[in-house]
C-alpha cells in the first residue's frame, strides 16, 4: 500500500528548497526577457509582464491547491527533464548574442515554462498546473513577434492608416499627401523618423488583453475576443496618434511636430488600454461569465521528495547553463584584439556652407547608435553633398537595425522614389577597399543619388544581412556562438550627391569622407 501523503513530505529545509528552486527558475526565465526588453523599443511594455505575472499570482494565493505526494517518478521523467535540458544549452547560448530571435526567444520560454509546469504538476497535478500556469499567458504579448508579421501585416497596416489619415485630413482642410507610410503636408512631412517606427502600442494592448481575460477570468472564446478588441484599439489609438501629429506640424511645422511626438505615443496607448478595459469590464459582466471562488481553501503546497529531486535537479541544470554561457562569452571578450586596420568619417567641416545635422529623439530611439554624426556641405563646383555616419559597439544591435533602417527602406517609406540601383562602388582606403551600395532615387521630381555601406570593423568586411540565404544565416549565428562573440559592432556610412549626373560623382564624395584611424 502507498504511503500516506504526509509521510512524503520532505520538511522545513526541503519546502525551503523548492521555493529556491522557483525563484531560481523565475530568474532563469526572465534573464533572457529582460535583455529582449532592453534592446528592443516595441517591446519596452515586457518589464511589467513579471509584475502582471507576480500580482496574479499573488492574488491567488489562498486558491492555491493542496499538494499530491508521489511515492516515486518513472524514468521517462527523468528522460524528459534531461531532453529539456539539453535542448536550453544551445538556445540559452543562441540567445546572448541574438537575443531577439523570436523562434530561439520562444523555444527557451518554452523550455524553462515546461520545467515549471510539470514541478506544478507533480506538486499538485492538473489544479497545480492550472494555478501555476494561468499567469504565464502573458508573457505570449510580452516577446517579440516573427519578422514576417512586420512585414507583411503591420508594414502594409501602416500605409493603409496613412492613406485615410490624409483623406481624414482633406475633409478637415488639412492639404496632406500619403506617400507610403508618411504623410507630405505643405511646409513639412510627418515622415520617416515618425513612420518607421511602426505601431508600438500594439504589443502592449495585446498583453493587457491577455493580463485582463486572466484577471477577470474569462472564457477562452472571451479572451480571443477581448485580445482581438486589444489589436482593434491599437489600431484606433495609432490613427489618432497620426492625426494628432498630422494637426501639429500643419499648426506648428517640425517643432511643433517633435513637441508632440511623444506625448501622441502616450496618449495612443492611453486610448488603447481605456477602450480595451471598458471591453474587459463588459465582458465580466455578461452572465457567463466564470466567477471567482467564494472561500478558497488555502491548504499548504508541499513537493514530495521525489518530485523536489526532479525540479530541483532541474533547475540546478539551467543555472549552470546560465553561468556557463556566460562564461564562455566572457571569455570570448578578453580573447579578442583589435588587430583589423580601422577607418572612421570625417567631414569637412571647414568648407564653406557645412552645417551639421543633428539626430531626433524619434530616430535615436530607433538606431540606438553609440555614435552619430551627420553634415551637409557644397562642392567647389556648388553641389550638395550629404552624409551621416553611424556606429554600433556594444549589443546586437547592429544585427538588425542598419538592414531595417538604411536608405533603401526608410527612404521609400518618406515619400522618395527608388529610380535604379547603381552598381557597387568599391572605394578604396588606406586599409583596402569597401563596397558600397549605390542608388538613383527621385524625390519631387529631382533625382540625387545615395550610397551607403554596412562595415564591420572587428572582421574587416561587410556585415552580412541575415536575409542573404537560409544556409548563411545558421551559419552567421552558429559562428558566433563558437567564436564567442557576445556583441557585434558596425559602421554604417551613408553619402548622398545633388545635382547633374549624381552618380558620377558619388564614389568621390565618398572617398573624401572615409578617414583612417
Amino acid at each position: 500500500m502507498p504511503a500516506p501523503a504526509a509521510q512524503l513530505r520532505p520538511g522545513p529545509r526541503g519546502e525551503v528548497a523548492g521555493w529556491v528552486a522557483a525563484a531560481l527558475l523565475a530568474v532563469i526565465l526572465f534573464v533572457p526577457l529582460t535583455a529582449a526588453w532592453t534592446q528592443a523599443q516595441d517591446l519596452g511594455h515586457g518589464w511589467g509582464a513579471p509584475l502582471l505575472v507576480g500580482y496574479l499570482w499573488w492574488e491567488r494565493w489562498g486558491e492555491r491547491p493542496p499538494g499530491v505526494g508521489r511515492e516515486r517518478l518513472g524514468a521517462r521523467w527523468w528522460a524528459a527533464g534531461a531532453m529539456l535540458a539539453i535542448l536550453a544549452l544551445p538556445l540559452r547560448l543562441l540567445l546572448t548574442p541574438f537575443p531577439l530571435w523570436p523562434a530561439a526567444l520562444a523555444a527557451y520560454v518554452a523550455v524553462v515554462v515546461a520545467v515549471a509546469l510539470g514541478g506544478a504538476w507533480l506538486a499538485a497535478g492538473a489544479a497545480g498546473l492550472k494555478w501555476l500556469g494561468g499567469p504565464l499567458i502573458i508573457l505570449f504579448g510580452a516577446m517579440p513577434w516573427p519578422t514576417m508579421l512586420e512585414v507583411k501585416i503591420v508594414g502594409p497596416m501602416r500605409e493603409i492608416l496613412a492613406s485615410v489619415a490624409a483623406e481624414v485630413c482633406y475633409l478637415a482642410g488639412i492639404s496632406a499627401l500619403a506617400t507610403g507610410t508618411a504623410l507630405r503636408l505643405a511646409h513639412s512631412w510627418v515622415g520617416v523618423d515618425e513612420t518607421c517606427g511602426g505601431m508600438r502600442s500594439l504589443q502592449a494592448c495585446v498583453m493587457a488583453a491577455l493580463f485582463l481575460g486572466e484577471w477577470l477570468r474569462l472564457s477562452w472564446a472571451r479572451r480571443a475576443g477581448l485580445a482581438a478588441v486589444g489589436i482593434v484599439a491599437a489600431i484606433v489609438g495609432n490613427f489618432l496618434r497620426i492625426l494628432l501629429l498630422v494637426w501639429r506640424a500643419s499648426v506648428g511645422g517640425e517643432p511643433a511636430l517633435a513637441a508632440a511626438h511623444d506625448l501622441a505615443g502616450w496618449l495612443a496607448l492611453g486610448t488603447s488600454l481605456g477602450l480595451i478595459g471598458l471591453v474587459a469590464r463588459k465582458m465580466r459582466d455578461a452572465p457567463d461569465a466564470a466567477a471567482r471562488p467564494a472561500t478558497p481553501p488555502a491548504p499548504p503546497t508541499v513537493l514530495s521528495r521525489p518530485a523536489l529531486a526532479w525540479i530541483g535537479t532541474l533547475a540546478a541544470a539551467l543555472l549552470l547553463i546560465e553561468t556557463g554561457t556566460r562564461w564562455w562569452y566572457a571569455r570570448g571578450a578578453t580573447r579578442q584584439a583589435a588587430t583589423i586596420m580601422q577607418w572612421g568619417a570625417r567631414f569637412p567641416s571647414r568648407q564653406t556652407g557645412f552645417h551639421e545635422v543633428p539626430l531626433s529623439d524619434a530616430a535615436r530611439d530607433m538606431l540606438r547608435p553609440d555614435y552619430f554624426a551627420a553634415g551637409e556641405w557644397e562642392t567647389a563646383d556648388q553641389r550638395l553633398n550629404a552624409a551621416y555616419y553611424i556606429e554600433w559597439r556594444k549589443g546586437q544591435a547592429a544585427h538588425s537595425i542598419p538592414f531595417l533602417h538604411n536608405p533603401t527602406v526608410c527612404l521609400p517609406m518618406s515619400g522618395c522614389e527608388l529610380v535604379r540601383p547603381i552598381a557597387t562602388l568599391p572605394v578604396r582606403w588606406a586599409g583596402g577597399e569597401i563596397p558600397f551600395q549605390a542608388f538613383i532615387f527621385r524625390r519631387a521630381g529631382e533625382e540625387f543619388a545615395v550610397a551607403f555601406t554596412v562595415w564591420d570593423p572587428s572582421r574587416g568586411r561587410p556585415l552580412e544581412n541575415e536575409s542573404s540565404g537560409w544556409q548563411s544565416w545558421i551559419k552567421m549565428r552558429f559562428n558566433h556562438v563558437l567564436e564567442a562573440r557576445a556583441d557585434q559592432p558596425a559602421q554604417m556610412l551613408t553619402v548622398a550627391v545633388w545635382g547633374d549626373r549624381p552618380e558620377a560623382h558619388i564614389a568621390a564624395a565618398i572617398a573624401s569622407v572615409i578617414s583612417s584611424l
